[in-house]
């Protein structure tokens, strides 16, 4: 599904996208593009925090920037959009700018919000499964062609169990198929769907590809090369914005939330509670407890190594090119804070 979404739209991001990124502008001018939008991964929830927080307290505003959120799905694919020029910004996983780039999509990562992946693989806590050392003779339900397929390939090479040795199903976006427990495994983000989970009566547990060394990150903010080299100024104001937004949702959540529940009535309190608990856990992970949405050299280049490693990627990717990260390292330089790394 992915690698035919980023064939279908490369034809179009080809043209103009062949000179590396413009270093960044002076923020004294305003921004190129004051009009933009932003492609979320899903409906408005935590995990977009940052950004619903700079628009309704009104930092894009302030940046000179008309910001529209909008939301993503099945069929609102972050990357393809922005690629095309249908959106300004989006959201995805770190996996899928590399594996963009290897297919001469040049998409540029600005921010990693996730230092730490957010995919676990959940399971019903009696069916005697500990571990992917268990994984052998059960059924799981794969969501291919994103994150969540290379985290599963990464966790099945790190505990050396053989892909075949476990049944695969298509993945659905209700839980029902592990509710019922007609799979046995099932992978999730640990930020929203076991508190879904929980709270439909099931007893589960947890299983996290981190704790068998695989380290991956999860979501970052992105663009095109062509958009930064044109519009230099907007970029960075829109970032910093962005920032300020994580900033309050993180020293605040549950002023967060309650931005969030007003922004988008149809989320119950509590599950935003919850994922404000796990999202923040994961974007001050390492690096980012100083620095939320700080670009970690290391970290990008041991998730290049291991997609590498997976055969997921056949060359070493341009991590220069890949990922800019004089705007983030800029805002915290201008508070007072080194971000390292």
């Amino acid at each position: 599904m992915r690698t035919f979404t980023l064939i279908l739209f490369l034809a179009i991001v080809l043209a103009g996208c062949a000179t590396p990124p413009s270093p960044p502008a002076s923020p004294a001018a305003g921004p190129e593009k004051p009009r933009v939008s932003m492609r979320l991964q899903w409906f408005p929830q935590f995990q977009f925090a940052g950004y619903i927080v700079a628009k309704v307290k009104g930092y894009y505003h302030e940046a000179g920037l008309d910001v529209t959120l909008n939301p993503g799905g099945p069929d609102l694919v972050p990357l393809p959009l922005v690629a095309a020029g249908r959106d300004d910004f989006g959201s995805t996983g770190a996996d899928t700018v590399l594996i963009a780039r290897e297919q001469d999509i040049d998409v540029v990562a600005l921010a990693t919000w996730f230092q730490a992946s957010p995919v676990g693989f959940m399971v019903h806590a009696d069916a005697g499964i500990g571990g992917p050392q268990d994984f052998p003779g059960r059924t799981i339900g794969m969501f291919y062609g994103d994150n969540v397929e290379t985290e599963y390939r990464a966790l099945l090479a790190a505990a050396g169990i053989p892909r075949e040795a476990v049944r695969e199903i298509p993945g659905d976006y209700s839980l029902a198929p592990f509710l019922e427990r007609r799979v046995d495994i099932w992978p999730v983000y640990v930020t929203d769907q076991p508190h879904i989970a929980r709270r439909a009566g099931a007893d589960v547990r947890l299983i996290l590809a981190r704790d068998y060394g695989v380290q991956l990150m999860g979501d970052v903010l992105f663009t095109t090369e062509r958009f930064l080299r044109e519009n230099p100024r907007t970029v960075r104001a829109f970032v910093e914005a962005t920032l300020r937004g994580w900033a309050d949702a993180i020293a605040d959540p549950d002023g967060a939330v309650e931005l969030i529940l007003a922004y988008n009535p149809e989320l119950g309190r509590e599950q935003l509670a919850f994922e404000a608990a796990e999202t923040i856990t994961l974007i001050r992970y390492g690096p980012g407890e100083r620095c939320p949405g700080i670009n970690a050299p290391g970290l990008w280049a041991a998730e290049a190594r291991l997609l590498q490693d997976l055969g997921i990627l056949t060359a070493p990717p341009d991590l220069e090119a890949a990922v800019q990260g004089q705007f983030v390292r800029d805002f915290y330089a201008a508070r007072g804070v080194r971000c390292g790394g």
